[in-house]
């Protein structure tokens, strides 16, 4: 499996993208949610969006967004422990897993 490697994981700490973050409204409540500024390439596809949401400045969610057309590409994601819903992949800690994930379904 071709592995990927992405300048985020869960548990990092916010500081290490300040200056690469967009606040946008905040998805989940109690949670700051940002956008990643910075281009970057999974499985060749560049992401429509990545969102990183925070929990007293540590990460606690990643949120990826796809055009339709590139999904089929970045299926693989799934192997790496990331959810699908729609046009989104997803990573998070299990105690928000559910808030997410109804929060991309809309």
């Amino acid at each position: 499996m071709e592995t990927i490697i992405l300048p985020f994981h869960l548990g990092m700490e916010y500081e290490n993208w300040e200056f690469d973050l967009e606040p946008i409204n905040d998805r989940i409540k109690g949670s700051l949610s940002y956008l990643y500024t910075k281009d970057i390439s999974i499985f060749g596809v560049k992401p429509r969006n990545i969102e990183l949401i925070f929990y007293w400045e540590i990460l606690s969610a990643i949120i990826l967004e796809f055009e339709k057309s590139d999904l089929p590409k970045v299926e693989k994601l799934s192997l790496m422990r990331y959810s699908r819903v729609n046009r989104y992949f997803y990573k998070t800690e299990d105690k928000i897993n559910i808030r997410i994930y109804y929060s991309l379904l809309c």
